[in-house]
Parts: structure tokens; sequence; C-alpha cells
């Protein structure tokens, strides 16, 4: 992640996988590509576009107190998480990284097994505010490695899940920034401490409901811009609500 006075890009790997596992805990019902919504549809009525869109939002938009991508333990994987579906975070920290992080059921899950973004300050020069620019800086440049396991079975073609090869390309966006954000940046730096407009690129995942009980699910990418590597652990325990 780099920032300064004419510019953000925040590279947060969040490689994330899930659900291919063939486990007869699981019930018949559930097959294990059901779980998974293919990228060219609408799952909860948007485009894995869109949910791209809102992740970035979430992602940059908690503030850093309490940031899930510098969260240690999973204890802040519930702020800001609202409706039917939820979205995991990779991290900003060195090294490995597990957390326990307890779900409602009936929830969904999206998040990026590794991905890009670029946003443009009010302030920058207008040649590098434009749409061409700025989906430039947010696309993937080196080839990714992915591997993503839910309790214990490995997902494949992980690297199918490209926003890139979206026929409809993920929307430009904008993202407002808390006073106390990741970036350490005031609204001196950022004017209104947004980022607009603002573009990504990235392999996400978009899962359906997990049973109730006890999932693990870990993975490990690098790639889609240099020096980008992610080794994150979710357990995740799924607890019906009243």
């Amino acid at each position: 992640m780099n920032t300064n006075t004419q510019r953000i890009i925040v590279i947060i790997g969040v490689c994330l996988g899930l659900m291919i596992p063939i486990c007869s805990s699981w019930g018949q019902a559930q097959g294990p590509r059901a779980l998974i919504a293919p990228i060219d549809t609408k799952p909860q009525g948007q485009t894995y576009g869109r949910w791209a869109v809102e992740w970035w939002q979430w992602a940059l938009g908690v503030p850093l107190a309490t940031s899930p991508l510098l969260d240690e333990t999973g204890e802040f994987c519930s702020q800001r998480q609202v409706g039917k579906v939820w979205f995991l975070g990779g991290t900003l920290l060195p090294g490995p990284v597990v957390r326990n992080c307890e779900i409602p059921a009936q929830t969904s899950l999206f998040f990026p097994m590794i991905n890009n973004f670029y946003g443009a300050f009010l302030n920058d020069d207008p040649a590098t505010r434009t749409e061409e620019f700025v989906r430039s800086s947010s696309a993937c440049t080196e080839p990714a490695e992915i591997s993503v396991w839910i309790d214990d079975f490995r997902i494949p073609r992980s690297l199918h899940f490209f926003t890139g090869k979206l026929k409809r390309l993920t929307p430009l966006f904008n993202v407002q920034l808390p006073p106390d954000n990741i970036f350490g940046a005031d609204p001196i730096t950022v004017p209104e401490l947004v980022l607009t407009p603002s573009a990504e690129q990235g392999y996400y995942l978009f899962v359906r409901p997990l049973r109730p009980g006890q999932h693990t699910i870990r993975w490990t990418a690098t790639g889609c811009v240099p020096g980008l590597s992610q080794d994150v652990t979710y357990n995740l325990t799924i607890v019906n609500t009243p």
C-alpha cells in the first residue's frame, strides 16, 4: 500500500476461498458446487462487480482501531456487517493470521482471494482522475497463484473468479474514509477524505450460506501485483439466531 499527497493505491490481498468440500455432514441437498455462485451471475441480486465495490467500501470505511484488515484474532469480523451477506477480509499484517469469527446462519460470504485498488483524490491532476487512468492503476499486473481450502477440501479453479474478465466491468465508485482511517490520511492530504473515482480488480468468491456448526476457511495467495502475499485462516462458527 502506498499513499502520498497525490494519490492512494491500496493493494489488499484477500484471498479467500471456499466451498467445494464434499462432506456428508453437509447433507445431500447442498452439493459442493451449489455453494459457490458462478462469476457471471447475480447472487443476492448483485453482480460480482457490485459486491467487489461494496467490499472495498466496507474494508476502507472501518476505522483503524477496529479494522478487519488489521485484526489479529477475529474480534472485529462483525464490524459494519449488515444484511444476509457478510464480508471477510485479508490482512495487512506480516505473516500468517488466524481469526475466530461467529456468523449468523443463513448468511452468505463474499471475499476477495487477492485484489487491487486505486482511489484518486479530489485534488489530483485531472489526467489522473480519468476512467482510463484509475482502471489501469487498479489492474492486476502479475499472474496470481491462489490456494483455498474449506474444512480441508481444496477449492478448484479459484482463478476463474476474476472481475477483470467480466463482460461488464466493475463500476467506478467512491470510498468515504473515516477520520481514523487505515492510511492515517487527514482532510488536508485527502480532501473530504473521499477517494473518487475509484476502481478495483481481483479474484473474489461469493459463497452461499454454510450449515450451522464449525468450519475452517484458509487461503494463501501471491500475485495480482508485485510483492503481495496472504496466509489467512478463519475458524468460523455458524450459529442459529432467534
